[in-house]
């Protein structure tokens, strides 16, 4: 289960890739697609990327390119499936919402039900 600001990073990481299951791209690149409110550092950055290898989503190697930083990124497996994953999970609370709801509703109506049956 990924955290808050390890899910930012992943989803910063599939804007900056699009379509393409690789891309380059240098800490600000990835920084500024991120909300304003998770305050990572390009420290704490490198710090999430790290464990998003570890977990098996993407595939980093560190680079350099004109005395900067760069990240060249591969979405894995789990990397390229992880906006599947999140449809499917959307919707399965979207499911489990309906059925607690639909079944208040019943619990509701069969209760009226039978308190105007013994009344």
């Amino acid at each position: 289960m990924l955290s808050k600001t390890e899910r930012a990073v992943l989803n910063a990481v599939l804007i900056k890739c699009g379509e393409r299951y690789n891309c380059l791209a240098s800490p600000a690149d990835l920084l500024c697609r991120l909300p304003p409110k998770s305050g990572v550092s390009e420290k704490r950055l490198s710090e999430i990327l790290e464990c998003l290898e570890y977990d098996g989503y993407i595939s980093v190697i560190l680079s350099d390119r004109h005395g900067q930083t760069v990240y060249c990124i591969e979405l894995l497996t789990r990397g390229k499936g992880y906006r599947r994953e999140t449809s499917q999970s959307r919707r399965a609370l979207a499911f489990r919402l309906f059925l607690s709801v639909l079944s208040a509703f019943l619990t509701f109506a069969v209760g009226r039900a039978l308190y105007y049956f013994i009344k």
